[in-house]
């Protein structure tokens, strides 16, 4: 079962996690959130997918959408243990098997009420 829903931005609560390589994620940049300072939420199983605009949503479903994946590897100043994409990390084993296609089912779904509220 998964839910999503969304929630008026808040810099003390809500992390962006997806702009930026650094772990812990950043304070939100509100000039590029074009969508009324909104953060959205989607719940799978035990895992819950934070996105502080509709273009990360995007973003992951063109991720998850991907059975398989190219090499994440790149340059990194030597700071490999804090400097990793969005997508090295997730948890391992979250897309896998029957997960993925609840996961892309539930993204996609809230993709298309995000976009009629």
């Amino acid at each position: 079962m998964s839910r999503h829903w969304k929630e008026k931005a808040d810099v003390d609560k809500h992390v962006d996690y997806m702009s930026t390589c650094h772990v812990g994620g950043i304070n939100i940049n509100f000039e590029g959130n074009k969508t009324g300072e909104w953060v959205y939420f989607v719940r799978v199983g035990s895992f819950t997918f934070q996105f502080v605009n509709l273009e990360q949503l995007d973003d992951m479903i063109e991720y998850v959408s991907h059975k398989v994946h190219p090499s994440t590897k790149a340059p990194n100043n030597g700071l490999e243990h804090y400097w990793h994409s969005w997508q090295e990390r997730l948890p391992k084993g979250l897309l896998k098997g029957p997960r993925r296609d609840r996961i892309l089912t539930a993204l996609l779904k809230a993709k298309t009420d995000f976009t009629r509220s």
